[in-house]
């Protein structure tokens, strides 16, 4: 979309449909609250573009403001107030909170652990698929090609400069190539010689019938039993946030467990009858799992890549990348 408004021509080549990859199973979440300036910025960007969709791209985000709160331990409470007087450095609306402020804003939770916290109120959620489709259709009002239902098969070089990208349907020839492929960009990188240092890792979540009375709609992160959670609808979505309950062991990401293992279930749901008393009368509803290809550090890999002209990616976004 970008690209194209610039006078680019670009085509977007898609192996499957659009957002048919990890983005359409994407949590949605849009927050700020990061350790490094240059991501908590870019998702301060990020959140002014879901703010102002309709001007900004045009179509549907569906985002829903519906605040951000984010617990800490007591070992921790020095770590969040760093984050968050950078974050307000970068120009991000957020907030250290106290326990019994914690309590106003979040007052069906149990505080055990909690020694205080941050909260963002401008951030929210927003619907991936919307969000995409929008992208696309923009973008091909723009000038910009798609082919769906179309795999690369290889990204050609000569020289040092990237001279094409191979795919089923025949050879694009073109000077400049965006690897965004997610789980699938280490395999068409290694042939060129970047190896990336990811791995591919895959997550659950579960989706949790919520009881009437619990009326909670904000996006709430747990540091202290690791676990975040979002209102869906009627349902309550509850995810991971500890790197250890990512599974490395995803060889290859067209075939991989895409239900929830019975195990997760369980832990997710002692996690949040913990903080959550209410969801005592709630029960899983059900889950699904998806992939992220990680960088060591969890941070994204973005611009030019190594030993080829016009060779750039956008990976290892670590779970990150919607926002």
């Amino acid at each position: 979309y970008e690209l194209a408004g610039r006078g680019a021509s670009v085509t977007l080549v898609e192996k499957d449909t659009i957002c048919g990859g990890p983005t359409a199973r994407s949590c949605g979440i849009i927050r700020q609250h990061y350790s490094h300036e240059i991501t908590a910025g870019m998702a301060l960007e990020g959140l002014r573009i879901f703010q102002n969709f309709d001007d900004a791209v045009g179509g549907a985000c569906e985002f829903h403001q519906a605040g951000f709160l984010i617990t800490a331990r007591e070992d921790t409470v020095e770590t969040v107030a760093a984050n968050v007087a950078m974050q307000q450095g970068v120009g991000i609306d957020t907030r250290l909170v106290t326990p019994d402020e914690i309590r106003d804003i979040e007052p069906h939770i149990e505080l055990e652990g909690i020694a205080g916290g941050a909260c963002e109120p401008e951030a929210g959620y927003a619907d991936p698929y919307a969000t995409t489709t929008s992208y696309v259709a923009r973008a091909e009002e723009r000038g910009a090609e798609s082919l769906v239902g179309t795999r690369v098969t290889a990204i050609e070089s000569d020289g040092g400069r990237v001279t094409g990208v191979v795919t089923e349907a025949g050879t694009i020839a073109t000077s400049a190539v965006v690897v965004a492929a997610g789980p699938w960009a280490k395999a068409l990188l290694e042939p060129l010689g970047v190896h990336l240092p990811t791995d591919i890792g895959r997550v659950q979540v579960g989706l949790f019938d919520r009881p009437a009375d619990l009326d909670t709609d904000g996006v709430f992160v747990d540091t202290n039993l690791g676990f975040f959670s979002r209102r869906v609808a009627d349902l309550m979505l509850v995810g991971c946030i500890e790197s250890s309950d990512a599974e490395l062991v995803v060889d290859d990401p067209d075939f991989y467990n895409h239900e929830m293992d019975f195990a997760r279930v369980e832990s997710y749901t002692e996690r949040i009858m913990r903080r959550y008393p209410l969801m005592q009368s709630g029960a899983f509803h059900n889950g699904y799992a998806s992939l992220y290809d990680i960088t060591p550090d969890w941070q994204p890999i973005l611009g030019a890549l190594p030993g080829h002209d016009g060779l750039y990616g956008i990976v290892g976004s670590s779970g990150h990348g919607f926002k």
